[in-house]
């Protein structure tokens, strides 16, 4: 009966929200393609869904209206229909006033669009929080769009570094699919009332924020932190292979930041684009990091760290707990990152695993391991909890796949890399560092000392050159 009465009462509703006019189930549909079947049709009706479901889940009905936004302003129940019913209560688009310091009214704007903030702050969340704090810094106006929040923390964050934080949803790049003209028309009202002299869009699988950088005929700057030459599950969600999408994105795009010498020749492979229209920024650390104690336990603490999903390597971390255990290895393999289903559908752990939840910061969550796993199943484009464990001391096992083994160093020293999908060799590797302390408290220093010339090697670009437009500016009105 429990689950007959939420669906009975949504088809009692189901006229009222169709009707809707903030309701657009043609939308819904193309900016959640896990609705859609391969031959095209919905796996539900829209409306249907989005009240038994997608309200919920923080889907939003319409390019006007934000269900996360909603919430987050004390909103309730299915959020579109309370905001029919009480039309004065939220607003349908809010905006978040800053809570930091506030540059002068004179500074120029930079408006910087994000992800969609899903409830946990992964790396592309805290390297746009870094981004902001540096933008800030430089004294320049931070505007922010996130296109959904389902965060409160991550809001606060974003608020504590910003001028005034939108909520405007907008889904990822679809080819032959232009954004739908009231998100455009929303963002370009945006850079025309703020006069911002700059875009800078947090990722490449979103496209509407480039869009309307051109209508407005203002520079659309890219932080390039994807792989998709090496990433065939994310082309294949973006209905695109690399090649057709790195060709849009130099069309589209006036400047790229990258997180890495990998990612900058992923969008300029052959060097040809102008000079200073691809700038590499390695992604920062909590410095806090560097302080943490390495302290070992017995036994043995080796950590996932992550979003817990296959393609991050959650079932390989499994079959590593599987063959320390066979071997009478005294370890134990700890997941730290949300709950998924990609987890769940592990089933029941082994006694010498756990699952820990998710760790608010780097440091919480290095503070559980005594040594990382990096065992993504795709070429990490820069690897930042990589970098975090060695800043904390944590040797690291990492595949030999992407940025990280550059991260690592020589082989044996700050960690060890190993052959790509084969958890055996990870439990190979582990075997020198449950010898006794000596080892590990030497790769921990190692691990440290890399650590450590890597981001002083790697200092924050002047904001003046990622946002010359605003400096222009500046000079151009003294």
């Amino acid at each position: 009966m429990s689950r007959v009465f939420p669906r009975l009462l949504a088809m009692a509703r189901h006229g009222r929200l169709a009707r809707a006019p903030l309701f657009d189930a043609a939308w819904y549909l193309r900016t959640y393609p896990d609705l859609v079947l391969p031959d095209g049709r919905p796996v539900m009706d829209a409306a249907l869904h989005y009240l038994c479901h997608g309200a919920a889940e923080g889907r939003d009905p319409g390019p006007a209206f934000s269900t996360s936004g909603y919430a987050l302003q004390g909103g309730a129940g299915a959020a579109l229909l309370h905001h029919i019913a009480h039309p004065g209560a939220c607003a349908a688009l809010p905006v978040f006033a800053g809570t930091g310091s506030m540059p002068a009214k004179t500074a120029p704007v930079v408006l910087f669009c994000g992800h969609q903030a899903l409830g946990h702050q992964f790396g592309a969340e805290r390297s746009f929080l870094d981004m902001l704090e540096h933008a800030r810094g430089a004294g320049l106006d931070v505007r922010v769009v996130l296109p959904q929040c389902l965060d409160p923390g991550y809001l606060a964050a974003v608020r504590a570094r910003a001028r005034a934080v939108h909520l405007i949803p907008y889904g990822w790049r679809r080819p032959g699919q232009a954004p739908h003209p009231v998100t455009l028309g929303a963002l370009c009202a945006m850079i025309a009332q703020s006069g911002a002299v700059a875009v800078h869009q947090n990722t490449c699988v979103s496209d509407a924020p480039l869009i309307a950088a051109r209508l407005a005929g203002v520079p659309g700057i890219v932080h390039l932190r994807e792989r998709p030459d090496q990433d065939a599950d994310l082309c294949a969600r973006l209905g695109q292979t690399e090649a057709a999408l790195a060709a849009t994105l130099r069309d589209q795009a006036t400047r790229f930041v990258a997180n890495s010498d990998a990612t900058a020749r992923w969008i300029d492979p052959d060097g040809t684009l102008a000079p200073g229209r691809v700038l590499v920024q390695p992604n920062a650390v909590d410095g806090a990091l560097f302080d943490l104690p390495f302290a070992p336990k017995t036994p043995l603490r080796v950590a996932l760290i992550g979003s817990n999903i296959a393609k991050k390597g959650v079932c390989d971390a499994l079959e590593v707990a599987r063959v320390a255990q066979r071997m009478g290895l005294d370890l134990r393999v700890t997941l730290i990152g949300p709950g998924t289903a990609d987890l769940a559908a592990l089933g029941p752990l082994p006694a010498n695993m756990r699952h820990a939840g998710y760790a608010l910061s780097p440091v919480a969550a290095m503070a559980q391991a005594d040594v990382v796993l990096s065992l993504s199943h795709f070429a990490e484009s820069f690897g930042r909890t990589v970098l975090e464990a060695m800043a904390a001391g944590r040797p690291v096992i990492a595949y030999a796949r992407g940025t990280p083994p550059a991260l690592i160093g020589p082989d044996g020293q700050a960690g060890f890399v190993v052959p790509p999908d084969d958890p055996g060799a990870v439990v190979r590797a582990l075997l020198p560092l449950l010898e006794g302390p000596a080892r590990l408290r030497a790769m921990s220093r190692a691990a440290r000392a890399r650590a450590r010339t890597l981001c002083d090697g790697a200092a924050a670009l002047p904001a003046a050159r990622l946002y010359p437009e605003a400096f222009a500016t500046r000079s151009g009105a003294s």
